[in-house]
């Protein structure tokens, strides 16, 4: 079903250099005016050259925003660590939330960056976007 509602999650090795903000803010900007446009929202975290992000929204949407993931040339190696069926968004109004992973446990980092579940990653993001995070509207 089309209209369905879903969550993705997926990690990848960035092929930008961590302290190139203007290439990190520019992805942001892309980000935000895209899925505002697609009705997507999630979190997108940037921790030890990873890009981890949740993406929630309808189905056909999520399965188009994966084709132009998967495609770009900004990262390798995108792993879909979990995708299942919502009835309801995490994430609602961030049409991008852009958390800082520095302050995580050495456990919470782990998994977010090597071995974590989608289930196990979404709880971090989240629960790192309820707090003081950076919103790019």
């Amino acid at each position: 079903m089309t209209n369905a509602l879903c969550r993705l999650v997926y990690r990848s090795d960035s092929l930008i250099d961590h302290g190139d903000s203007p290439a990190l803010d520019a992805i942001f900007r892309v980000s935000v005016r895209n899925n505002s446009r697609d009705k997507i929202t999630g979190a997108l975290a940037l921790p030890d050259g990873k890009f981890v992000q949740v993406i929630e929204g309808r189905r056909r949407d999520i399965d188009a925003l994966m084709v132009r993931i998967q495609a770009d040339e900004r990262h390798t190696n995108v792993v879909v660590l979990g995708d299942w069926p919502i009835a309801a968004r995490l994430f609602p109004g961030w049409a991008m939330a852009r958390p800082d992973p520095t302050p995580l446990s050495d456990q919470a980092f782990r998994i977010v960056t090597e071995d974590g579940s989608g289930v196990q990653v979404t709880s971090i993001l989240l629960s790192m976007s309820r707090g003081p995070a950076e919103v790019w509207l």
